[in-house]
């Protein structure tokens, strides 16, 4: 007979689980700012990579495979790649992934420059300990670099 607190600790893990993969499967048609409040439930990279090579998961522009990279970002498989050979978290693989930013400033992240997956406006990023919402979209300069495109907030 399994002890109360195994069986708690199991079937919290069996709910965990059961709501990651609804996130996974509605990622589709949620927004970058969903994405990044449901991103306790969206899988680290390198635990996905360890048990799926990304050649074999989903890829596309929005229903492609969703994760976080060990900086915490949400992102999108948008190209297949054999990840038992280019081994790289998504920030230094930008043309397979796409990065899902949200407009919420309590989940914004230190701003990257990307030309693959420039900042939309209303989209948030931190930067010096500050936080700042783009302006405009297709917005690559970072706010210290371009503040006329950033609205600190």
């Amino acid at each position: 007979m399994t002890d109360s607190k195994t069986f708690v600790l199991e079937a919290m893990r069996r709910q965990g689980k059961a709501i990651a993969m609804t996130v996974q499967t509605a990622s589709a048609t949620m927004t970058g700012t969903e994405l990044n409040a449901e991103a306790e439930y969206i899988p680290e990279f390198l635990k996905a990579r360890e048990k799926q090579n990304m050649i074999t998961r989903k890829a596309g522009m929005t229903d492609g495979f969703v994760c976080r990279s060990s900086a915490g970002r949400v992102v999108r498989l948008i190209q297949n790649y054999d990840s038992s050979v280019y081994t790289d978290e998504p920030e230094l693989l930008p043309a397979q992934w796409g990065f899902v930013w949200s407009d919420d400033p309590a989940h914004a992240k230190p701003f990257i420059a990307l030309a693959t997956s420039p900042y939309q406006k209303g989209n948030c990023c931190t930067e010096d300990g500050s936080t700042f919402r783009s302006l405009m979209d297709h917005n690559v300069y970072s706010p210290s670099a371009y503040p006329a495109g950033w609205e600190k907030l």
